[in-house]
């Protein structure tokens, strides 16, 4: 039976959080661009951590960015150099033994779409957010439709990619408590913690396996 494996992207695929990445450099200028990319990466710590919901996560970072068209842009491109090393050749590896392959974020895939070109994804086979832009060019809202958007929206998007593949396993890999959930909401049978970014101790506790390196991820995937 085939099996699927959805990655999460940010500081699982990409070394970095892609929106607090963009958030910084689009900041870096403002007289209070420090104390809001602060505020920012707490949020997304609480977010990942299960201390707040993912959707009051995601509209607190919103509106806390100020990013624009421009700004979005810049990061796109400078992204790709943030790729986390090591995963390219292992989903090589999965792809050629018939394994799909599938990324599943809570980021923007403004921001992370020619990072996981780079990696081999079909823009069909990312499952992530959009942002809302204004005529202005300046970010006011996400798309509030997609699942990824919403609380336990990764388990909604791997259980969809589970009955539309027709496999009958499906393993969530990430580093937040929202991967986690993609599983404990019944969207993929098991989760696969990965720690070679960011290693978070409540997800850790909850994984059935654990890994610290993209090398120790291969071995649980073989």
């Amino acid at each position: 039976m085939p099996v699927l494996v959805a990655f999460d992207v940010d500081s699982t695929l990409l070394s970095v959080e892609s929106l607090d990445f963009a958030v910084k450099r689009a900041l870096s200028a403002a007289p209070d661009g420090a104390e809001r990319t602060r505020a920012l990466s707490e949020l997304t710590d609480q977010g990942m951590s299960g201390e707040i919901d993912f959707r009051t996560s995601l509209e607190r970072r919103i509106a806390i960015a100020g990013l624009t068209v421009d700004s979005v842009a810049e990061a796109r491109h400078i992204l790709r150099s943030h790729l986390t090393p090591g995963f390219a050749p292992l989903l090589t590896s999965l792809r050629a033994r018939g394994i799909h392959v599938r990324a599943v974020s809570g980021g923007f895939v403004d921001l992370i779409a020619p990072a996981l070109g780079d990696l081999g994804f079909d823009p069909a086979h990312i499952q992530a957010n959009s942002f809302v832009f204004d005529p202005a060019g300046a970010v006011i809202d996400f798309d509030r439709n997609r699942p990824t958007s919403r609380a336990f929206g990764k388990a909604e998007a791997v259980g969809n990619l589970k009955a539309e593949l027709g496999v009958g396993r499906a393993i969530m890999v990430g580093d937040g408590m929202t991967d986690y959930e993609a599983f404990a909401r019944g969207g993929a049978d098991q989760f696969f913690g990965f720690g070679g970014v960011v290693s978070r101790t409540p997800v850790k506790a909850k994984a059935h396996a654990w890994a610290d390196s993209v090398a120790e991820l291969e071995k649980l995937l073989v």
